[in-house]
Order: structure tokens, then C-alpha cells, then sequence
């Protein structure tokens, strides 16, 4: 890697309401200790081209990202002599301005048609946000999974003025009614999740016996805040923030074009709303996905067991009852996997790869690797 002694400034235009929306801009700030001469400044994408020509012309910027556009403002953008990075957020596919990476909407339907199937359910259903692109992409995987397998399913479609009020829980409880069970129910968000459960109290339903939920987004607030807690889908929101940055950073020149980055793969994490969840299961879990979204940071057992809302005790025996694994060692392997995965990459130095895995000098990154591999980072290279 190579980095400029100037500082470049970023502008990121992007939407800062929703988790996903926030999780992909956390992703992108977070870069900013691996870019240590980045400057990134953030507006929202409600701009004018008049208006962003204007705070152009009077604050330089080297690059930018942006997710959330008009497509006329994004082909407007594309004219600027900036390299410009683009992430899709209510564009279909046919927006040829996009350029960073996307979500997998299969990777959507599969993970929660393999979940209903899992739980042998006959019937399944999607709460769809009516004229939202991503609503719609990710009720298209789920049909096109669900028909593949001959599994009678349906889909409620909520209008805007609706999905934000209680109107959309009465409603989605009407849709229920009348679908056998038990079902399966994939809702294009956590919030329509949420609405699902809710729908589910007021039929007397029983949750997941009668019928299973399942989000999307994987906001933890709201997931365990809902009453059974709520599955969801995690995206990795922030994973593709960063894999945005690091594509600005090939356009700048800050890294070799060859340069890599693998996205995580977008994950199930279940909970009481789609599984009868033990207790101890559900704190392995937590710790799991705890790590996955720090994988080089060292973490103390401590930390993770806080995370996990339980005592550290409680956490060495929930991983005694789910894995032959201890808390210590699955830190130290989760982090030694993204070390090796940073040093095969080529594209930073080994400077740069102790820096961002926390080690103050490359000499203690060197000692880490070769107690936890028998090599030095040289042989990853």
C-alpha cells in the first residue's frame, strides 16, 4: 500500500436515517484509520446538481461515494472529473453508474427459504414495502427460492402511508389470518419484522410454533428488543462501506488495482422469533456475531461476555454446551484468519497490516503470527 503525505478530502452523499443506511456510512468512516490522510465529509443525498456543483467548486474534494442518488444526479455525477464510487441502495440492476458493491439479494430468499425448510413449514409469506427497489429485489429471491421448491407462498405488499403506523400491524394481521399453519414469514426489514410480531400477539399466534419471522438488516436494538426476539439477516452494511472505500482508494492510486477485498457473506442470525433458542446457544451466537463484525481487534473475554450481556463465567459455559472451543481461543483464531487474509492480500504492508490488527510495532504482529502458525508473515506474502 501506498499512502499520499496530502491530505484528501472524501465526500461521502449518502442517506443517514435506517440501519443499513448508517452501518454502510460506519463502514466507510471506518476506513479512515487505514486512509490516515483522508478528510471525509458527508451530505445528504436530498442535493440539487446545482447545489453540489456549487459546494464543489468551493470545498476540493479527491473522490467520492455515494449511495441513495436520483439517477439523474448520479449520471451528473459520473461527468465530474472525480473518481466517484457508487452503491446501490433503490436502483435495479439497469442503473449502469453503479460501480461499488451491492448486496446479495439471492443470498436473501435462500438463507430464509433454508430456514422454513429446516423447520419443515408448508406455507410461507413476504411483507413487502410497496415501490421500494430493495423491498422488491429481495421479494423476488425469496418467491423465485420458495417456487423452486414447490412451497406455496405469498406476499403482502404495505403502501408508504401505511408501513410507518399501526395501520401496517392491523393489516399484516388481516393477510395472516387466513394462511395455514404453521408458516413462514421473511419480512423485507427488521421494522417489518417487528410489525410481523406484533400482527402474530394480536391473532394470539404462538411465535415460531404457529408461525416463524424472520427480518432483515440485523439491527441488534431492534432484534432483541422485540418480544420474542426477532432472526434476521444480517447484510454486513458496514463490510460493504469499507468495500466501497477501498475501491475509491484503487481509483486515488492509494492502492494497486489488483488489490482485493472479500466481502462477508450475508448471515442468518437466529433467534426466539424463527427457533426455539436455548439460552446458551443464544450467547454463543451473540459472541459470534460480535467478533465477525471486529475480526482483527483484540478483544478480551471480558469485552465479548458484556457484549453477551452475561458474566464471563456465563459465557465459558455457553461455549462448553455449543463448542469444543474456548472465548479465548476463538478470538484469537477469528483474528489470526483476518490477519493472514490482510497479509495474502499483497496490497498493505506489514506495517500497515499490525497497525490496523492493533499491534503498536510490526514486530509484535510478527510474534502473534508465528505463535498462533509457526510462520512469519513473510510466508503469507
Amino acid at each position: 500500500m501506498t499512502k499520499s503525505n496530502k491530505s484528501q478530502r472524501i465526500l461521502f452523499i449518502g442517506m443517514s436515517s435506517g440501519f443499513f443506511s448508517l452501518e454502510v456510512l460506519r463502514g466507510v468512516l471506518s476506513m479512515r484509520s487505514e486512509f490516515s490522510n483522508w478528510d471525509i465529509r458527508c451530505i445528504t443525498p436530498q442535493i440539487t446538481f446545482s447545489e453540489l456543483s456549487e459546494y464543489i467548486q468551493h470545498t476540493h474534494f479527491d473522490g467520492i461515494i455515494a449511495r441513495g442518488l436520483n439517477p439523474e444526479l448520479a449520471r451528473s455525477i459520473t461527468q465530474l472529473p472525480i473518481p466517484s464510487v457508487f452503491i446501490r441502495a433503490s436502483e435495479d440492476d439497469s442503473a449502469e453508474y453503479i460501480n461499488g458493491p451491492t448486496v446479495d439479494d439471492q443470498a436473501i430468499g435462500r438463507l430464509a427459504g433454508e430456514e422454513f425448510s429446516l423447520l419443515n413449514l408448508g406455507y410461507w409469506g413476504f411483507v413487502h414495502w410497496d415501490g421500494v427497489m430493495w423491498s422488491e429485489a429481495r421479494r423476488r429471491s425469496f418467491h423465485s427460492y420458495a417456487t423452486a421448491r414447490a412451497v406455496s407462498n405469498e406476499t403482502l405488499s404495505l403502501p408508504e402511508e401505511t408501513r410507518q403506523s399501526w395501520k401496517a400491524v392491523e393489516q399484516i394481521a388481516q393477510w395472516l389470518k387466513p394462511i395455514p399453519k404453521p408458516c413462514g414469514i421473511l419480512a423485507c426489514n427488521d421494522q417489518a419484522g417487528r410489525d410481523v410480531i406484533n400482527a402474530a400477539h394480536l391473532l394470539g399466534l404462538s411465535i415460531p410454533d404457529e408461525i416463524a419471522i424472520i427480518g432483515v438488516d440485523n439491527d441488534r436494538l431492534l432484534c432483541e428488543s422485540s418480544s420474542p426476539s426477532l432472526s434476521s439477516i444480517d447484510l454486513k452494511g458496514a463490510d460493504i462501506g469499507r468495500a466501497a472505500a477501498i475501491s475509491l482508494a484503487k481509483q486515488l492510486g492509494i492502492l494497486k488495482p489488483e488489490a482485493h477485498y472479500a466481502l462477508q457473506p450475508a448471515q442468518l442470525i437466529v433467534r426466539e422469533s424463527s427457533h426455539e433458542v436455548n439460552k446458551a446457544m443464544l450467547t454463543y451466537q451473540k459472541a459470534l456475531d460480535y467478533l465477525a463484525a471486529r475480526p482483527l481487534k483484540n478483544t478480551s473475554v471480558s469485552t465479548l461476555a458484556q457484549s453477551c450481556g452475561v458474566s464471563r463465567r456465563g459465557l465459558e459455559r455457553a461455549f462448553e454446551k455449543c463448542t469444543q472451543t474456548s472465548p479465548a481461543a476463538l478470538i484469537r483464531d477469528i483474528r489470526i484468519k483476518a490477519i493472514i487474509e490482510l497479509l495474502r492480500d499483497g496490497s498493505a504492508s506489514i506495517e500497515s497490516v499490525a497497525h490496523q490488527a492493533g499491534f503498536s510495532e510490526a514486530s509484535g504482529l510478527s510474534n502473534f503470527v508465528k505463535r498462533m502458525t509457526g510462520k512469519t508473515p513473510g510466508d503469507f506474502r
